[in-house]
Order: C-alpha cells, then sequence, then structure tokens
C-alpha cells in the first residue's frame, strides 16, 4: 500500500499540521499511519473507477463503482469495510453498468446507476434485487431519503436528451415523479444529487446552476447566481448534513457554494478545476474533492482552502468523485478515470485511526 501526503481531515491549517507527526527523531524516517497527515491510499489503479462512499459507521463503509474494465464478468463495484476485512457484493448480474451512488441504512442498501438501474439489498438476508420500471435510457446519478418511507433517485433521461430523471420509493413502491407546479424539467437537464436532513428538507442539484428545494409540499427553483455566474455551471453535489447547505461543481473553474437561508454564498477557493463532490462531519468539518485530485477544506472561519493554497501535495492525479466523513471524523474519498469512459483506474483514500486493509477488485 503506497503512502502519501494527505489533505484530509482537519479543518484548520494549525490543525492540521498540528495533528501531522512530523519525522521520527530517532530514525529520522518518514512516520507511519493513517490518522493524520500523510493519510494513507487504501486502492489505486483499480480496473474500475469508483464514485461514491457513503459512511453509516466507522465499521461500515461502501463504495460503489462502474464495471471493471475490461471486462471480468464481477459486474459493478459494491463492496463494504467492516472494519475489518473487504466484503463484495455480487453484482455480476449486472456487469456492464455503472452504480454511481448509494444510499445505506442498517437494514439496507440502496444502488443506483446506468441503464436505469435500481438495485435494493436486504443487509439481513444478502438478497439483491432490481427494480423494474426505469428504462434503460436513464441513468440515476444520485439517491437519497430521510427514511426507506421516502426515497429519491435523480439523474438524466433517454441518454440525456429528454428531461431530467426524478424518481421516488413512497410505501415501498418505485415510481416516476413530477411536481404539479414545477413541472417535468427541460429536455437536455440533468439532475445529479440529493441530499436532505429530513423529508420535508430535500436538496436537489443539477447543471446549469440547478437547486431545487423540497418542502414537503413543493419542489421550488431556487436561484444560484446572486454572487456567482451559474448558468452554464454544472452542480455536480450538494451536501446537506453540515451546518448549512453546500453544492459544489463548476465548469472550467471549481464552485464551492453554500447556502445561507437567502442566498447561495459564493465561498470558491481561488484557480480550481471542477469540483466532483462534498462532504461534511462533526464539529463543522467539510471537504470538496474534484479533478486532478483536487482538495479543499473548510476553514475555522468558514472559507474555504484549496490544496495549493495549504502547500499540500495532491494524493493523486486521478479525479476524485465523493468523499465522506465519519462519525468519529475519519475522512474517505474515492475517484479514479472517470471523466470519460472506460472508467477505471480506481482509488480510495482513507484519513483516520484504524488503518483499513488495502482494497483489490
Amino acid at each position: 500500500m503506497n503512502r502519501f501526503p494527505s489533505v484530509l481531515g482537519s479543518l484548520t491549517v494549525a490543525a492540521l499540521l498540528a495533528g501531522c507527526p512530523g519525522k521520527d527523531e530517532d530514525t529520522d524516517t518518514d512516520p507511519v499511519g493513517c490518522d493524520s497527515a500523510p493519510g494513507c491510499v487504501v486502492a489505486e489503479e483499480l480496473a474500475a473507477g469508483l464514485l461514491s462512499v457513503r459512511v453509516v459507521a466507522d465499521d461500515d463503509v461502501w463504495i460503489v463503482g462502474a464495471s471493471p474494465e475490461p471486462s471480468d464478468g464481477t459486474g459493478p463495484v459494491a463492496v463494504q469495510w467492516d472494519g475489518t476485512a473487504w466484503n463484495r457484493v455480487d453484482t455480476s448480474a449486472y456487469d456492464g453498468t455503472e452504480i454511481w451512488w448509494t444510499w445505506v441504512t442498517a437494514s439496507e442498501a440502496v444502488f443506483v446507476g446506468s441503464q436505469g438501474l435500481v438495485l435494493e439489498l436486504d443487509r439481513g438476508t444478502g438478497t439483491l434485487t432490481r427494480v423494474t420500471g426505469p428504462d434503460a435510457g436513464i441513468t440515476f446519478f444520485g439517491v437519497w431519503g430521510a427514511s426507506g418511507d421516502d426515497l429519491w433517485a435523480v439523474g438524466m433521461s433517454a441518454g440525456g436528451s429528454g428531461p431530467p430523471a426524478l424518481w421516488r420509493r413512497q410505501a415501498g413502491t418505485w415510481a416516476a415523479w413530477e411536481d404539479p407546479v414545477l413541472g417535468p424539467g427541460a429536455d437536455g437537464e440533468t439532475y445529479f444529487k440529493v441530499h436532505g436532513t429530513a423529508a420535508n428538507d430535500v436538496w436537489i442539484v443539477g447543471d446549469n446552476g440547478i437547486a431545487l428545494h423540497w418542502d414537503g409540499a413543493a419542489l421550488v427553483r431556487v436561484p444560484t447566481d446572486a454572487q456567482a455566474s451559474t448558468a452554464t455551471a454544472p452542480l455536480l453535489t450538494v451536501d446537506v448534513g453540515g451546518t448549512r447547505p453546500v453544492a459544489v461543481g463548476g465548469a472550467g473553474n471549481g464552485l464551492v457554494l453554500e447556502y445561507d437561508g437567502t442566498d447561495w454564498l459564493d465561498l470558491s477557493p481561488a484557480f480550481v478545476p471542477g469540483f466532483n463532490g462534498v462532504c461534511s462531519g462533526p464539529g463543522g468539518a467539510a471537504v470538496a474533492v474534484g479533478q486532478y485530485g483536487l482538495r479543499a477544506i473548510r476553514q475555522s472561519d468558514g472559507s474555504w482552502a484549496s490544496a495549493s493554497e495549504l502547500s499540500l501535495t495532491p494524493l493523486t492525479q486521478e479525479d476524485w468523485h465523493s468523499c465522506a466523513i465519519s462519525p468519529s471524523g475519519a475522512v474517505w474519498a474515492v475517484g479514479g478515470h472517470i471523466s470519460s469512459r472506460p472508467l477505471d483506474a480506481g482509488v480510495v483514500s482513507y484519513q483516520g485511526p484504524n488503518e483499513p486493509l488495502p482494497l483489490s477488485l
């Protein structure tokens, strides 16, 4: 397992540097471990690009992604770290598809992806079931729910030429859903991610600066251009689990937007490429990840600083796509060669205690 300098974890430069153990004074060798900078690369150059990491607990971490290239028949990646070992879900029946996102509780996991893929895993029995209904021209990029009684799945339809895909699971049944006022959305629009805090507080983001808020009664478009030009900028991920909602994306220049209850504020670091993912955790911690190993960290004063501004070396030159912070503050990130097909060269990083075993596919 290779080890690299890490920019994950701490909120401030001072905290980050204070957590770094430095060189061993007796041996003058680099320190070993994942607890603080440097962290660990748990996997790299995997045959499949990795697209999402979700953390239920420190010993219950889920990573999903594409099918390996070249194909080996194993299907899209769906693996779980249980604190001791990596466990892979048998997805061989769906070889050639991609799992873009997942929603996980103690009792079930829901995977969504290409070719209209919606898979439900009963964690008690290990039974994996494909939901019927979504057309093969749909790609679902995001899924979230306040509970299993009300799940949202979002993406694109008709291979990207139709209106955005918006499905809900209510009372155990999945169906396409349309807000009676907002309507289906325009042809060619895509919803990329969905996240929330409760059944009546859900955010959806998409291309052309789209941000929609569900208050339990209506889905309302909220402008995102108060401080940044977002008319042609995709918003690729939204995280609502921290002190306030954060959306990231950008076309050419990376965007980090935070919603203050009235406007989406532009807190983007300067001179950075696009962001793909964002995650929040305890104590106001927040990390954004993106192209070419890009990472940025929310500072104690609420500003965001990129790795280059902090004079920190990237872990990889591949693109990060997703990150997650555990309840104890451990930080995971996944990605790979994901900007064009084949989606491969998967990479995983981790910063926290109890170093995970290397992941291989």
